[in-house]
């Protein structure tokens, strides 16, 4: 087990770092007996608007809420699947509105295209410019970490307590003679990194748990830390590398930015064509008849 609760990847992902072409099975989180891989929901965040996914890349904690949130909700997907709700009269009544309501979204969205060349070189500079002066693309510093992992959740019974104490002096005696990534092969219970040695990949200061952060923030490189106790076990970090905190650069978040500006002209063109749609048909309401579709004494009793 990490000990970030679930691997923060977004802002990796948001400034270029990770290629979406590219498989991603990092295992994020698991879910009873079953694992959450990265690809299973990065689709789901990055859906997002790029200045929330800047936000989350900065606020841990609200990235690993809107990921276990995301999670919860696959998890009643498909419990429901699994007890045919959707085959309720009520359910289906509410999936032909979503039906029609998709079908309509889907249409104007063919409506509202914007041109293939768009946005232009100039526009992103443009719009690069705002986003460095508001001070939106700065990347925080990053650590280049690894761990050796010892796994004793905190109120653990005593045996177990024992077993990880055990396990933590020998890992510590063998540390002081050995190579960090070949201990960490043998002794660490990190199954997400112990097969590279405890490499847990670059990350940035902000989303590291603060007790870590407190720990590997003085170390020097290749410095390791004194076992850090988290609510799941013992951490020994050893840091790799230190990258100091950075504006990202156009290059960087090229594609995010496109995909942004894209959006933003896309809603002003749908904006456009509804307004061209309602001129050639026109909409005229009986204000008094509309206000007759509420039952008054309903909504007054509630």
């Amino acid at each position: 087990m990490n000990f970030l609760k679930i691997i923060p990847l977004i802002a990796f992902s948001i400034l270029g770092f990770t290629s979406p072409s590219q498989a991603d099975t990092t295992v994020i989180a698991k879910v009873g007996d079953s694992e959450v891989k990265a690809d299973d929901i990065r689709p789901l965040i990055e859906k997002l608007p790029l200045r929330d996914q800047l936000t989350l890349s900065k606020d841990p904690t609200a990235l690993n809420n809107l990921v276990r949130e995301l999670i919860i909700q696959q998890l009643v997907f498909k419990e429901a699947l699994s007890k045919k709700w959707e085959q309720q009269p009520q359910i289906t009544a509410e999936l032909d509105r979503i039906r029609q309501q998709a079908i309509t979204q889907s249409y104007l969205q063919s409506q509202a295209i914007p041109p293939q060349d768009f946005p232009s070189q100039s526009d992103l500079e443009a719009a690069y410019e705002i986003l460095k002066k508001n001070n939106a693309l700065q990347v925080p510093k990053q650590y280049h970490l690894a761990q050796i992992y010892i796994a004793c959740p905190k109120g653990a019974d005593k045996a177990t307590e024992d077993r990880a104490q055990s396990k933590l002096d020998s890992v510590q005696k063998a540390l002081k003679n050995g190579d960090f990534s070949t201990v960490a092969k043998s002794q660490s219970e990190d199954q997400a990194s112990v097969q590279r040695g405890g490499d847990l990949g670059s990350i940035g200061e902000t989303q590291i748990q603060p007790e870590i952060r407190s720990a590997v923030s003085s170390l020097p490189k290749n410095g390791t830390s004194d076992p850090v106790r988290m609510n799941d076990g013992w951490h020994i970090i050893r840091v790799l590398e230190v990258k100091d905190p950075y504006t990202a650069t156009l290059d960087e978040v090229k594609v995010s930015l496109t995909n942004e500006l894209r959006k933003e002209k896309a809603q002003a063109l749908a904006k456009t064509y509804l307004a061209k749609l309602l001129q050639q048909n026109p909409v005229t309401l009986n204000e008094i008849e509309v206000s007759k579709l509420i039952d008054t004494k309903d909504t007054k009793a509630k």
